[in-house]
């Protein structure tokens, strides 16, 4: 499968291109870029459900700690200490970094489900420096007329693409 790739190093730039883009409704594979660009996820309309589903995991993750230490203090391993109660003042703090903790580590795994990403999987796209400071658009080529391609050749010119090649 044949692509056009655009690489930009200008956040700005690939922004003028994308608006570019979306008017000349150009099918557009995907933008990769080593940091979010929120300007560019709104253009293409793109949600994510992993802030929903970080809430309820720290629904859950509340709920757990607090089952868990109102079972190990209060019901399994009750202390008498002074006459003090069972519920503690150190619950507080307990469920507060137990409930972030669990909220993190689950909102980390849902990402990496999400993006099917896991420990030696080989790269779906590599174009030498996406990973340190280039931005590039993936275009293609199979669903492009040859009026559309010259099109898209000229919109990557004129916002300032750094390379235009064919992989």
């Amino acid at each position: 499968m044949s692509k056009l790739v655009a690489v930009y190093s200008d956040d700005n730039k690939l922004l003028q291109a994308a608006d570019q883009l979306i008017e000349a409704k150009a099918p557009i594979e995907e933008i990769i870029t080593p940091f979010v660009i929120e300007e560019l996820l709104e253009k293409f309309h793109v949600k994510s459900n992993i802030p929903l589903l970080a809430f309820f995991y720290g629904l859950f993750g509340v709920t757990s700690v607090f089952a868990g230490l109102y079972y190990t203090f209060v019901i399994d391993f009750p202390l008498n200490i002074g006459g003090k109660p069972n519920l503690s003042l150190t619950f507080p703090v307990l469920m507060f970094i137990g409930t972030v903790l669990i909220t993190v580590l689950a909102t980390v795994f849902t990402f990496f489900i999400e993006a099917k990403l896991y420990p030696g999987k080989d790269p779906e796209f590599s174009y030498p420096g996406i990973n340190d400071d280039k931005m590039v658009v993936l275009v293609d080529k199979s669903k492009l007329t040859p009026d559309m391609e010259t099109k898209l050749r000229r919109i990557f010119e004129e916002t300032g693409a750094e390379k235009i090649d064919e992989v």
